[in-house]
C-alpha cells in the first residue's frame, strides 16, 4: 500500500483501506514474522512482516483472521477499532496539531493513534486517542523508539538504547 500512487488512494480522513491479514494459529502463538495479503488485494502479492502488518493496520480497517493447520478459519476478529469521523473532528479541535513534542504539522494532516494499542486492549475513545503526523505515527509503531506522554499531552519520542 505504501508504494502505491497516492493520487489513487483516499485523501487524509477518507475511508481507510481494508486489509485482511491471515496467519496460522501456530504462527500467531510463536509470533513468526510472516503474514500474507489475500490474493487480489495488492498487485505485488508481497509478504509482510508482523511488524509491518501491525503498523499498516493502525490506519486500515484490519480484520484479523486466525487459521487452523488446514486453512480453516478459527477466529474472525473485530473491526470496530477505527476512530469515527466525529471522534477525529473532536481530536482536531482538542489537539490542533501533531502532538509529538515540537511538531507543528496541522491536525487536519494528522492520523488518529491509539496510545494504548488496540491489539492490547486500547479503547477507541478520545481519552486514548491522539493525533500524530505520518512521520511521528510511524515512530509510534517503530520498536526502536519509545514514547512518553508529557504533562501537557504532548508525546516525546526517543530512541531505545
Amino acid at each position: 500500500l505504501e508504494h502505491l500512487d497516492p493520487d489513487q488512494l483516499p485523501a487524509h480522513g477518507g475511508d481507510a483501506t481494508s486489509v485482511m491479514v491471515t496467519l496460522s494459529l501456530d504462527a500467531l502463538k510463536t509470533d513468526l514474522a510472516t503474514a500474507g495479503l489475500l490474493d487480489g488485494d495488492l498487485s505485488c502479492g508481497d509478504n509482510l512482516s508482523a511488524t509491518q502488518a501491525r503498523r499498516m493496520a493502525c490506519n486500515a480497517q484490519i480484520i484479523p483472521v486466525v487459521l487452523g493447520g488446514k486453512g480453516e478459519i478459527l477466529d474472525l476478529g473485530r473491526t470496530r477499532r477505527l476512530y469515527t469521523a466525529a471522534q477525529r473532528k473532536a481530536m482536531r479541535l482538542r489537539d490542533k496539531r501533531c502532538r509529538a513534542e515540537g511538531c507543528s504539522i496541522p491536525a487536519t494532516w494528522c492520523e488518529a493513534h491509539h496510545q494504548q494499542p488496540w491489539s492490547q486492549g486500547g479503547e477507541t475513545d478520545l481519552d486514548d486517542g491522539v493525533l500524530l503526523c505520518s512521520w511521528h505515527h510511524h515512530r509510534a509503531h517503530d520498536r526502536r523508539f519509545h514514547a512518553d506522554k508529557l504533562a501537557n499531552g504532548d508525546i516525546r519520542f526517543h530512541r531505545r538504547s
